[in-house]
């Protein structure tokens, strides 16, 4: 014991950890083996393992983190912030990482490197993750699928400018084509752009400019089901949708909801804009829409009011009845109905091959792999891939699900004492330094 003490004390400190559960472990340049808790100190030299149900998150003296996922090996080759000999260089034997990086990166980002058997990772001020695969990333990839499956209800067809989701718990992401929507997600678009959104009920939506809405709920079970239900809640801005399956048993469970009136539906397909509040003198405001395919009608405090094909109408407060005018909303958007889609491959059960290799991901800044001289550059968003035996080396237009729904990842900054579920714990106390034996 005495030894091991005075050989930490030799030992350059490079790092410490802020989390740590299940069977996390660190072997130091001479050999010594210890467990790794929260608080426990990082070493230049050090290897550290996790189990198979394990993870950790450390932080390193130049303020990088890196959490670290089950079933991984990976070292800290040279880990310095001496001015002119900054160096952060990690090497990946098995399993994933993300790391943001710190200080060292800021001063001199070609200090930054991990390496792995298959290609070299570099960084430019980033946020990224990195995965070595081999079976373990297709049985991922699977239950992802089966996952999104459940929880997917809608998926971005066309898109013009720029569009965020901001989700349940408050975070932001933003969409591309193709890109994934849920259940509680509220949809933003900015200024000149737009985006058509099909959900897997086969109704359809168009987005305007500035455009705000929330889908307070939709869930398809099948085409017969009476539990069919979609609400939406439109913010600002402006919609055209067109109602799909859900509604087929019972249309009283499609609701749009606004500011003046609750939108519920015949079968149809509508144009719907929220002016602003009707306060001040305003005139151009409140809710305008126009239905032009079956019949919609709109419900508040002053009643309930049918509008039918090719009527529209405005209604300004809470408590007034809606009013028919002669010219429709302004919308210089597409309708939904007017973009072709394969619904079938759109919602596409089949999972694509995950060969073994080295996949990165650009979570922010600038990511490069690099394998005999051959050199990839990934932005956020855009993910990369190197064959094992290097034969391929290419960029992925958006990095794979296994990476970017990996939770062991989102780890790196979360409130680690709710993350019990992923070891699939039964502990409901914990210490800094805990060992459960299962």
């Amino acid at each position: 014991m005495p030894s091991f003490v005075f050989a930490n004390v030799a030992q350059e400190e490079i790092g410490e950890v802020v989390f740590a559960r299940g069977a996390v472990s660190a072997k130091s340049h001479a050999g010594e083996i210890r467990v790794l808790g929260k608080q426990a100190s990082i070493f230049k030299g050090d290897v550290i393992t996790t189990g198979l149900k394990s993870f950790s998150v450390i932080k390193m003296i130049d303020s990088s983190r890196i959490s670290v996922r089950p079933d991984t090996v990976f070292s800290f080759k040279d880990y310095s912030m001496k001015q002119d000999e900054e160096s952060a260089v990690m090497q990946l034997f098995k399993g994933g990482l993300r790391a943001i990086s710190g200080l060292i990166s800021k001063r001199k980002p070609e200090a930054f490197k991990l390496d792995t058997a298959v290609a070299t990772i570099g960084i430019r001020g980033t946020d990224f993750d990195v995965r070595l695969c081999e079976l373990d990333c297709a049985i991922d990839e699977q239950n992802n699928k089966q996952k999104e499956k459940k929880t997917v209800i809608a998926k971005i067809v066309l898109l013009r400018g720029e569009v965020k989701a901001i989700q349940k718990n408050n975070t932001e992401r933003k969409l591309k084509l193709g890109s994934s929507i849920y259940e509680g997600d509220t949809l933003i678009t900015e200024t000149k752009s737009y985006a058509i959104i099909v959900f897997n009920d086969k109704s359809r939506m168009t987005l305007k400019a500035k455009t705000e809405i929330k889908i307070e709920k939709h869930r398809f079970i099948s085409p017969e089901s009476n539990d069919n239900s979609a609400v939406y809640n439109l913010i600002k801005g402006g919609i055209r949708a067109l109602t799909g399956l859900i509604t087929k048993v019972n249309k009283d469970n499609y609701k749009l909801q606004t500011a003046t009136a609750t939108i519920g539906i015949r079968g149809t397909g509508y144009d719907m804009v929220w002016l602003g509040p009707c306060t001040g003198g305003a005139t151009s405001c409140g809710l305008t829409g126009s239905v032009w395919l079956g019949a919609i009608y709109a419900k508040n405090d002053a009643g309930e009011f049918d509008l039918l094909e090719n009527q529209s109408f405005v209604i300004r407060l809470i408590d007034t009845p809606a009013s028919i005018i002669e010219t429709p909303p302004i919308l210089n958007i597409p309708r939904p109905d007017e973009v072709d889609v394969n619904f079938d491959e759109l919602f596409n059960d089949e999972v694509e091959d995950v060969p073994s290799g080295l996949y990165a991901n650009t979570r922010e800044g600038i990511v490069y792999m690099e394998r005999d001289g051959e050199i990839i550059e990934m932005r956020p968003g855009e993910g990369g891939f190197v064959s094992t035996d290097g034969s391929t080396i290419v960029k992925l237009e958006r990095p794979r699900n296994f990476q970017t729904n990996d939770p062991y990842l989102q780890t790196i900054n979360e409130e680690f004492e709710t993350l019990y579920e992923l070891l699939d714990d039964s502990a409901i106390e914990q210490n800094d330094f805990e060992c459960t034996v299962q």
